[in-house]
């Protein structure tokens, strides 16, 4: 052990060594000291603690290529292959090409994030998205935050701070990253009252817990899954027609906001917008990054009443949107206002509804172009798989998909699908499932096969697989 710590080179020996050349051109010496350091200690650590019992005479140069790696973009392009449209880890929808134009377009200077172009006036960021949200929607008014998450806060925050909110036991939704329902209640300042049981809530177990104290009444469309069997669900209806009756705010949480009725394009009935205001919800949010197809954000709307309430909050200076997203969610919306969304770009639609005859197409597209490339003894085929909508979204009904299979012994599935994702600066991610590595097809782009294909072939050359 001692001889290998006396063998730990010193800072200025890896910094001044040829294999750090690239990097000290590139940054300050102090950042790449800060760094080396950090190494040094932990190859320290690992020797007294017996893990390293020699070090590698490539250690400098394994280094100076750890080092350059910590320095790729954090958030950089990647090829879907995992069959989930809306896949979180890999930043939800998919944006259409009008939007990224548009938004690409005031990346270079300034725009009227703030500014009425007529008047010369300042305004509102969020006025001129809002008319457009109330248009599609039917909605007297509606404003944008950053997330649901924070429409979710805002909105109760907004209408019934330091009050009751009455919510169904079955309606206490988690979704990823631990954000709970009864935690965002309580941060917004009101008091969570749960009635019903987890499997049946009635809408006398609404009534029963009316107080005076009573803030707002909360329906919470529950997205990422559903109870089946002896179960009971107060519609939406139903809550408003209580609400009225008692003169208390009904919000309602639609999660994933839904435009379009899902029904046109072969796929299970959502909630929509539409159906919350004409169901008589007093104020609903959704969110822009799921079905909506743009980019992350919190959408409200509801009666002018309560929407200006939420204005008015001044948490509205902490969750607003910044110009970027307002741009991408404009051109989003403008989408709905066109008879088929689907035939006229939204991509997003596009995907979840694309049937296996085209999937089937693109694979043999792609399937041709890496036959041309692996090894003879590599089997690779065109298979029938089920696909998810993802992020909560139809969480019961799988999309009838089709993938490239790949089975081969040369580095087993587990070192392919690690290696597809590190090959390259663009990241290939897939799946395994019975011992093979799958490619699904309803997620990936033409644009995306000759970087798959570039990435194998990288893999092929290291292994030197013939």
């Amino acid at each position: 052990m001692r001889e290998n710590l006396e063998k730990i080179p010193k800072v200025d020996k890896v910094l001044n060594d040829e294999f750090f050349s690239g990097l000290k051109n590139k940054y300050k010496n102090a950042i790449l000291v800060k760094l080396i350091q950090a190494e040094l200690d932990i190859l320290r650590r690992n020797i007294i603690d017996g893990k390293i019992k020699k070090i590698s005479p490539d250690f400098i140069r394994g280094l100076s290529g750890h080092i350059e790696r910590k320095f790729r973009p954090f958030t950089t392009r990647v090829v879907n292959g995992t069959g989930v449209v809306l896949n979180t880890g890999l930043g939800r929808a998919p944006l259409s090409d009008k939007a990224i134009k548009i938004s690409e377009s005031i990346l270079h200077g300034y725009c009227s994030l703030e500014v009425d172009i007529e008047s010369g006036k300042r305004g509102r960021r969020e006025d001129k998205i809002s008319e457009l949200i109330s248009l599609i929607t039917g909605a007297e008014a509606a404003t944008v935050v950053n997330n649901n998450a924070a429409a979710v806060m805002i909105c109760i925050n907004s209408i019934a701070a330091r009050k009751e909110v009455i919510i169904s036991r079955g309606e206490l939704v988690e979704i990823g990253g631990s954000f709970r329902m009864p935690d965002i209640i309580k941060k917004s300042g009101a008091k969570m009252i749960e009635v019903g049981a987890t499997n049946k809530t009635k809408i006398s177990d609404f009534e029963e817990a009316i107080t005076s104290r009573t803030g707002a009444l909360l329906k919470v469309h529950t997205s990422n899954y559903k109870i089946k069997g002896f179960v009971e669900e107060i519609e939406l209806k139903h809550l408003s027609a209580l609400s009225k009756k008692h003169n208390i705010p009904l919000y309602y949480d639609l999660g994933g906001g839904i435009f379009e009725d899902l029904e046109k394009y072969g796929l299970p009935h959502e909630p929509t917008a539409q159906e919350a205001v004409n169901e008589g919800a007093d104020l609903f949010s959704f969110s822009g990054d799921k079905v909506l197809g743009g980019p992350q954000c919190g959408i409200i709307a509801g009666k002018k009443e309560f929407v200006e309430k939420v204005k008015k909050n001044p948490l509205m200076r902490v969750l607003r949107t910044d110009k970027i997203r307002l741009a991408l969610l404009e051109e989003t919306l403008k989408y709905f206002l066109t008879d088929d969304p689907v035939r006229n770009g939204h991509l997003t639609l596009s995907m979840l509804s694309e049937g296996r005859e085209l999937l089937k197409i693109k694979a043999e597209k792609l399937n041709k172009q890496i036959e041309k490339i692996i090894p003879e003894r590599w089997s690779i085929g065109i298979e029938e798989i089920i696909d998810q909508a993802g992020s909560g979204t139809l969480p019961t009904e799988g999309l009838k998909g089709i993938a490239l299979s790949f089975r081969q012994n040369d580095i087993g599935v587990n070192r392919l699908s690690a290696e597809m994702r590190t090959a390259s600066d663009v990241p290939v991610f897939g799946y395994i499932n019975d011992e093979k590595y799958y490619l699904s097809m309803r997620t990936i782009f033409e644009r995306d096969f000759n970087d798959i294909c570039g990435n194998l072939k990288k893999i092929i050359s290291k292994h030197q697989i013939r």
